[in-house]
């Protein structure tokens, strides 16, 4: 009988680029300029949880922050 060789399984490490029409921006670019304006439109409040809409077509980054706290920002 053969014997299986056990393996280990590594993080794998990755990235996400949004190209359109000229425009290249990575995923944590997004989540660092929504973050960013989530702080200064939300001044005191906590991040605890943060949900990205990236739309290229209006050149802007939608947030949702806590569940509760919606802006946007320019790509």
């Amino acid at each position: 009988m053969a014997t299986r060789k056990k393996t280990t399984k590594s993080n794998v490490k990755s990235t996400s680029v949004l190209q359109y029409q000229g425009i290249e921006i990575s995923e944590a670019e997004c989540t660092k300029k929504a973050t960013a304006q989530f702080r200064l439109d939300y001044k005191g409040v906590e991040l605890e949880k943060l949900e990205i809409y990236i739309k290229p077509e209006e050149h802007k980054i939608y947030y949702v922050g806590n569940k509760d706290c919606t802006g946007s920002v320019d790509l």
